[in-house]
Order: structure tokens, then sequence, then C-alpha cells
């Protein structure tokens, strides 16, 4: 029987998705800037791709949102399941569309397969960020295997060439890598177990020729913190097709009757150059996803690890406490060390209860130092490990993820616990309220610190259940302590993702604080989520993972594009560092109030030596931008930066927010004007001739302040 065809359409502020019901499936025709005028199902056609070539099918069925091999498409279909071997192909048709506000419900049915499948599709008005879902229901008397379910399926244009993705590896994650989108498929699959250090779960596509405000492009991210899977595949025909989903692994996802499964989000859209698509994404963050209390001024934080690392000793804790009180820090964060038997990190993991041994009156008179100089209290935590070395595992080892007759490499000399079993889970949710309301602890940085491995019950595979998990204890544990805040952390920067920041709302970007490496990282995170979550510290000046030695002013420029903080040793500094230290941290604590809803831009630098970005305010009132030399510039003359995102027609004060014209000075015959003192210009000049740089040595950074005039 001819389908009806039928049309619908959501806007957002500056982008309008069309879709069209004309087959079994609906497919989307548009998604892109927004369409003026009012379009119909006749206009549609005109621009209907129905040619029919040789060597085909003798009927085309267009790339839908839930593509199927029924209808003779190649690609990777939205769904591979079975029941027991048979019904392995599917051929669901729409039975139902509904829209509200600015959603769309797409119900379908297989009823030979006995399967119905819910597509949800939602544009976010302000951010213009679309969101896709899927629902899977078995409908039959027995069971049904999942192997593969899309979590969204989309056409990109034909025109696209490029992709561009993040990898990386613990202390050096969210790399570039830039591919040709050629035929067959591009597959980032992670089998981390966690959001990993390896694979981001986001990617890039667009035209030859994108950059950063160049270029036809389109970000995708998957909002889940397991094992994933996104595809980008050029067929045959020209077509070119989008999908994102979470792998399984075998036998790991079956639905008995009656039972459904519903797939993590993946959050989409389309901009001119990867600016445009990073500020939508940072507004989706803001406004849809992140908790209510990153929104408030971030604390700076001193984190105790670097500094002491399992020497717990009172004495030499207290005078960190007040050294690091000493240079502005608002916030004092106890790291691993502080619960029994843990001296090392052989021992220890999973007996979450204060160390008699070290602590004889608890940890209040750690916290009482803490809270005299003013500062929040915060305790590291990692949850869902446990050392085999550890009471907890002597009474309860079958609560570690294990495989029946396989031993389980260790990593850290610790394994996984099996957090989606009601006991393990009660007892972790026990032990951190305690601790948060006997301490009043404001702030948790929780910790992940090994991928899995053989995850499972004994017998069967359990790596999907883990994230899902982590998410309802976070979400039990927030409800008791509603004040906490909670960072997440995974040996760094390996779960960071929209689905845990809808609990967590600061990410320990990696444990790799060489501000030269960590410049590149956080431009990688910085392209999919905002700056103020990103947890930034000045570290010693000697690396503790590069070995490198850097000044004091290059790892405050680079720890003041995040959330500012400390992870160094206060007490060994001289007088010039802490003067130089606190100017860094009164910068912070003067722009922290506008930085958190700031407008991001990535530069374009006219040397891959050059690292540049900048933050902008709302209003355009005031902006800064970072500058990192890494490493030897080839031109004798530094060049102009073009800056982004200031009013054209406004006046702007320029000036070195870095003290370290001192030390640019030596590389410099002469420096800039604009070095030596504030000068007035127009925002237009800034953003098309540029700024002129000194020379900057290698490892060497810059900060510049732009501040609006209110008159000309």
């Amino acid at each position: 029987m001819p389908i009806e065809p039928k049309l619908w359409r959501l806007d957002g502020e500056t982008t309008t998705l069309l879709l069209v019901q004309d087959h079994t499936v609906p497919r989307l025709v548009w998604f892109g800037d927004t369409l003026s005028s009012e379009v119909d199902l006749s206009q549609l056609q005109v621009h209907d791709d129905s040619a029919l070539a040789f060597g085909s099918l003798d009927d085309v069925t267009p790339l839908s949102l839930f593509p199927q091999a029924s209808t003779g498409y190649a690609g990777s279909p939205a769904l591979n399941g079975h029941r027991n071997g048979h019904v392995f192909a599917h051929s669901l048709s729409t039975n139902n569309i509904r829209q509200a506000d600015n959603t769309l419900y797409i119900d379908m049915i297989d009823e030979h397969a006995q399967i119905e499948v819910s597509l949800e599709l939602s544009l976010h008005r302000q951010s213009d960020v679309a969101s896709l879902k899927t629902t899977l229901r078995n409908v039959g008397n027995n069971a049904y295997t999942v192997d593969w379910l899309a979590s969204a399926s989309l056409p990109l244009p034909g025109n696209y060439h490029d992709c561009l993705t993040q990898h990386g590896r613990w202390g050096l994650e969210n790399q570039t890598h830039r591919r040709h989108i050629a035929p067959g498929r591009i597959d980032i699959s992670n089998l981390h177990g966690r959001t990993s250090h390896e694979h981001s779960p986001g990617l890039v596509c667009g035209t030859a020729d994108f950059g950063n405000d160049n270029g036809d492009v389109t970000f995708a991210h998957l909002a889940w913190s397991g094992n994933f899977s996104i595809r980008v595949e050029r067929l045959s025909n020209g077509n070119i097709a989008l999908q994102t989903g979470v792998l399984y692994l075998p036998g790991e996802c079956i639905l008995q009757s009656g039972e459904s499964l519903q797939t993590p989000a993946t959050n989409v859209t389309r901009g001119s150059g990867m600016n445009a698509c990073t500020q939508q994404f940072h507004c989706y963050a803001r406004q849809a996803v992140l908790p209510a209390w990153t929104r408030t001024q971030r604390p700076i934080h001193a984190n105790s690890w670097e500094a002491l690392y399992f020497n717990h000793d009172s004495k030499e804790l207290f005078e960190l406490i007040d050294a690091a009180a000493g240079i502005g820090a608002e916030r004092f964060v106890l790291d691993d060390g502080w619960f029994r038997h843990r001296r090392d990190d052989t021992s220890g993991l999973g007996d979450w209860f204060v160390d008699e041994t070290i602590y004889p009156h608890g940890l209040n008179p750690i916290v009482n130092h803490v809270r005299q100089h003013g500062m929040q209290f915060g305790l590291w935590f990692e949850p869902e490990m446990v050392n085999p070395d550890s009471d907890l595992y002597r009474a309860h080892p079958d609560w570690a993820l294990q495989v029946d007759h396989i031993q389980t490499p260790l990593a850290r000399n610790q394994l996984v616990l099996d957090i989606a079993r009601e006991d393990a889970s009660d007892y972790l949710f026990e032990r951190i309220t305690t601790l948060v309301h006997e301490y009043d602890i404001s702030y948790i940085k929780w910790d992940h610190n090994r991928d899995l491995v053989l995850p499972g019950d004994g017998t069967r595979a359990r790596a999907a259940k883990q994230p899902e998990a982590l998410y309802l204890l976070l979400a039990r544990i927030l409800d008791m302590c509603p004040g906490l805040e909670i960072e997440t952390c995974s040996s760094g920067g390996a779960r960071c993702d929209l689905g845990v920041l809808k609990h967590t709302g600061r990410v320990w970007t990696s444990d790799n604080i060489d501000p030269i490496e960590r410049a590149g990282i956080q431009c990688g995170f910085q392209r999919f989520f905002p700056p103020e979550i990103m947890g930034a510290h000045v570290g010693h000046k000697k690396a503790h993972l590069t070995g490198r030695e850097t000044s004091l002013h290059t790892r405050a420029v680079v720890a003041l594009q995040g959330q500012y903080g400390f992870e160094l040793d206060a007490r060994k500094l001289d007088d010039q560092d802490i003067v130089t230290l606190k100017h860094y941290t009164e910068l912070y604590k003067t722009h922290r109030h506008w930085l958190a809803e700031a407008v991001f831009w990535q530069l374009t630098t006219y040397s891959k030596a050059l690292q540049a970005s900048g933050n902008v305010d709302n209003h355009q009132q005031q902006a800064l931008y970072s500058i990192v030399a890494i490493s030897s510039m080839h031109s004798t003359r530094a060049g102009h930066l073009p800056l982004s995102g200031l009013d054209p027609d406004a006046i702007y004060t320029l000036e070195l927010a870095s003290l370290n014209k001192t030390e640019l000075a030596a590389f410099n015959k002469v420096l800039p004007s604009w070095c030596e003192q504030t000068l007035r210009t127009r925002g237009e000049l800034l953003m098309k001739i540029g700024v002129p740089l000194p020379v900057m040595p290698p490892q060497s950074a810059l900060l510049i302040y732009c501040e609006r005039q209110t008159t000309s």
C-alpha cells in the first residue's frame, strides 16, 4: 500500500531540520542553516536524487533514519540481532509519528520479527544541537539477542571529504587525527570499557577545506562512558552515512520477552567552521547537560597528590594546606592514601574507612585546618576499583568483574568492581555518603584508573552495565548529598563524555600537566566541552610525567585556559614564585564570573609551532587570549595573530596580562609596543590585521587581555 508522504520540521536559532516520511521509515532531507521559507513536499520532490544506475537494485530506497538490509541497504544497518540465529533480517515500518514541542517521536514495528523500535529526535533551540536515541522492545515470546543497535544513523552531505577524530593514550589524550573519507568504512571502535584515553566518542566531518572558521562541518558525539563504535561510511552510490552506538561484547545484550533497550543519546550539530560547532556544543552542555553548580564561580583547587603522594604525615599536610592558602587556593583536595591499608598502590582499594593508624582522630584535624583558611574540603575516591590485597576483596571476591577459569590481568594492582550488583553499589553508596556527611565534604575527585578487561559476572559479559550502574550510583549519592560536587577523573581524561557529565561538572583532563603537552590536550578537550569544567593546574617546574622544565608563566597561562588550580608543593616556592602565582590567581578570580559563560575561539596561527585560543564574554566586553609556543618557529619574525569574537566597531584596549615581559625581552631586540604599555585599537583591526606577536622562544606562553572602551 503506497505511503502518503508527510513532512516534519524542527527549528532552532540558526538551524532547520526536515524529515520526510515517504517510505517505510522516515528520512532526513535537511539538517543545516535555517530555511527562511515554508517548504512543502512538492518542492522537495524537485530535489530528490531519484536517478537509477545500472548495476544496482531495481528500486532505490533512500537512506533512512533506521537503515535496514531488507531495503537493499548494503552499509551498516541500524540493527543487527536475532532469535537464536533466526529472524536475522528485519523489515520495520512506521506506524506512528508525533511531535511534541521540538521533539519528534517515531514508532516502528516488525510484526514478523516481533520487535518494536522508537526513535526520539529533538533539536535544542538555543544551541542548535540535535539529540537522537533509539529504543528497542522485544514483543515476542522468546529471547532476542542484540548484536548492534545504532543510537543514530544519519546521512552526511555528499561533498564531505575529511573526517577528524581524537585519539591518544594515558597522559596524551585528545590528539587530533584527520583522514580522507574514502570508499568503505571508518570505524572508531572502543573496547576499553570506559570512554578511554585512546578514542574520544566524538568526531568531526566536513568539506575538504574545513578549518576553525571555514568549511561545512558536522560534529557528532555519543553521550556514553563505555564501549562504543562510531562509523562513517561512504557507499558506492556516493552516499555518506554516520552511525553511532554502544559496542556490545558477545552475548552481552539479550532481551527477554517484554524487555526493552534504550541507547545513549547521540548529539549532532552543523555549522560553518569548527568554532561554530564548538560554540553550539558548549551552549548545549551548559544549558542541557551540566549540573547547575557549574554555572557558579569555580573555586581554585589545590590538590595534594604531586606534593605528597602517599605521604600523609599530618605535620607536612598542615604545612601544605597553609602554603596552598597563601597562594590563593579556595579548595583543598586530599588525594589517594587516606583510607585503610593504603600506604602505596598495592593494597587498600575498597576499604573506604579512614586509616586510624595515620589519622587516629579521623580526618577532623585536617578538615578543621582547611576550614580555618576558609577553604572547602575535597576527598579522593576510586569507588569502582578493588585491590586483591584488601578487606573488601577478601570478604567479597565475587564482587570483582571476572570470567570463570581465566585470571584477570591486574592494572595498577587492582581489579574492577561489578557495581551493577546491588550489594556492591549499596556498599559504595553507604561508605561515600557517610563520609560526605561526617566531614561535610564539598567535592569528590572520582577516579577510575584502569580499563575493563574480561568484564563479566563469571559467565556473561557485563561491560555495558557498568556505565549505567555508575550513572545510577552517582544520581543516588547526589540525591542524598545535594550540595556535593563530583569531578570525573579516570587516570586523567579517560572518562569524559556528555553521559557522565550529567552527574559530574568537572573533568581532570589529563594526569599530564606538562603545559606544552597540556596545550594540545586541552585544545582537543575544548573542541566538544566548555573550558570552565576543564581541570587545569599549575604544576612543578619539572613535570612529573615528562621531565620537561618550563617557566612558571607558561604553566600558569596554560592553567588559566580551564578551571585554575595547583598541583604542586607550595611550600617549596620562593618569594618571587609566590608573587608570580598570586598575579595569575588574581587574574582568574577577576575574570571567572564571565569565563563560565564565555564564547570559546580556537585561533588559526601562521605557524604550527604556535597554539592559540581565546574566551570572549557574551557581550564582547572583554576577552582573554592565550598563545603557547610549542616548539621553535622557522621564521625570525613572529608575525601577526588575528583575534576572533570581538565587536568590529568597538574600541578595545590591548595589554599583556602575563607577567613574563622580562623573559620575552631576552629574545627580542624590540618588543611590540602593546607589550610595554596598554594600547587602544578597533576590534575590526584586531581581527583582520591581528596582534603583532613578540618573538616567543620554545615552551613560552603569553596572555593577552582586551577590554572594550565606552568611548571612541
